[in-house]
């Protein structure tokens, strides 16, 4: 790590310390090593990889969603500031894969994180076994990074943190390189997806860590739409701890420990599964919502804004309407389709890539890609 990365690690780590309690553990694992190795994480929140690299001499370097380049500040930071390797979410990028190879052959190592997605609900998700076979073909110790409270502290739908939330980092060496070399592809998946599996809810029941949070719910909207007691969908509001249907009035709020009260479930993990069972019959209504359009470049990873645009997804099409132009997408040809950061959905299409900032970004990810089969 060269003084710049050092500099502005130092800044990070006060930056996220004084907002956060941040527990460190070590299991057979050196946090001072400097040889290369691969480290494999549970994807909590858009902030695991920054909180990982602050407690390493010679933090690996992370695999990032491509689209996270886009933005221009944050471009300069996974470039200069916090060198990242960028790769499209759920699709084979060669140029990744060489990148993270050349990266350890040089003596720095990897750090993945194979769910692609950090957490929409609060739990880990599934993963392609590709991971696994870059980490067979390299032979490295494979280090495992296991963070519990982040999703809790800073859900991706979120606006803020919550302040002094607990976060819970452990680090363990999962197999030693050489352990690798007698064991089948199946063997290392089943074991890395035990030891990154997790869900938040499940260990603060456990654990009773008092978030004590201000506005937790704020922006639940963005990936929660349909209500458990009207069963009606684009209805819910939020405000502060407290979560609203615009036909049943407050249905929920956030307790203490960041569970919540007032539903059948007290957690975010069964909405989800709820929201899905919907899915057959949400996606029979023609949907319409609002947002700003972009073109993306996906070799220089340069955005370019079309505007404000009308979005209707009637059948299988999607029509958006900027102005006097209308783009018309033909779903069964969408591919890539992804939702990233808290409201951008973004697919390819022919021979062009298209981000959106919607106002329901999940509702109309969740659709899309039920409708074409994902």
């Amino acid at each position: 790590m060269n003084l710049k990365e050092e500099f502005y690690r130092i800044l990070l780590k006060i930056f996220y310390q004084t907002r956060l309690k941040i527990k460190v553990n070590y299991e057979n694992f050196d946090p001072k090593r400097t040889d290369s190795y691969i480290l494999v994480g549970n994807h909590t929140s858009t902030h695991d990889g920054i909180m990982a690299s602050m407690y390493l001499k010679k933090p690996p370097l992370p695999v990032i969603n491509a689209f996270m380049f886009v933005n221009k500040p944050m471009k300069f930071v996974l470039t200069k500031l916090y060198p990242s390797i960028p790769k499209r979410k759920g699709q084979s990028d060669i140029t990744a894969v060489r990148t993270m190879m050349k990266s350890m052959n040089k003596g720095r190592g990897v750090m993945i994180f194979p769910e692609g997605n950090s957490s929409f609900f609060g739990e880990g998700s599934e993963f392609q076994e590709n991971t696994i076979k870059f980490i067979k073909k390299m032979g490295k110790d494979l280090v495992v990074l296991k963070t519990n409270g982040a999703y809790l502290t800073a859900p991706r739908w979120g606006d803020k943190f919550t302040r002094r939330g607990l976060v819970e980092i452990n680090f363990r060496t999962l197999f030693k390189g050489e352990e690798l070399k007698n064991m089948t592809n199946e063997e290392i998946f089943i074991a890395v997806k035990e030891a990154i599996g997790f869900n938040d809810f499940d260990w603060n029941r456990e654990r009773k860590y008092r978030y004590k949070p201000k506005k937790r719910a704020v922006g639940l909207e963005r990936f929660i739409y349909l209500c458990p007691k009207c069963n009606e969908y684009k209805t819910i509001s939020t405000k502060g701890n407290k979560v609203f249907c615009r036909n049943c009035g407050e249905i929920a709020h956030f307790n203490e420990y960041s569970l919540i009260d007032g539903l059948p479930f007290d957690n975010l993990v069964d909405w989800g599964k709820l929201q899905q069972k919907a899915l057959p019959r949400i996606a029979k209504d023609n949907l319409y919502t609002t947002g700003l359009m972009y073109e993306v470049d996906t070799n220089e990873y340069i955005s370019y804004e079309i505007g404000d645009v009308d979005i209707e997804l009637i059948e299988n099409g999607l029509y958006v309407q900027h102005r006097f132009q209308e783009y018309s997408f033909d779903l069964a040809m969408v591919k890539g389709l992804a939702l990233t950061v808290k409201d951008e959905i973004s697919f390819d299409y022919e021979e062009k890539t298209y981000m959106f900032k919607v106002k329901n970004p999940m509702l109309f990810y969740d659709v899309i890609k039920y409708k074409i089969g994902g």
